[in-house]
């Protein structure tokens, strides 16, 4: 899914069921956190899912 920075609006790839910390590649913002399963988008994030 792509998610969109809430600092700069730069967009990155997430995998759903990332099992790593994902930062930002401009602002070094934390972007979603690894639980047991899929990974939890920081608070106020916005999202879309890829298309097929």
């Amino acid at each position: 899914m792509d998610v969109k920075c809430q600092g700069c609006f730069n967009i990155t790839t997430v995998f759903s069921h990332s099992q790593s910390v994902v930062v930002c590649g401009n602002c070094q913002t934390v972007l979603c956190q690894p639980t047991g399963g899929r990974a939890r988008l920081t608070e106020g994030c916005s999202f879309r899912r890829k298309g097929d």
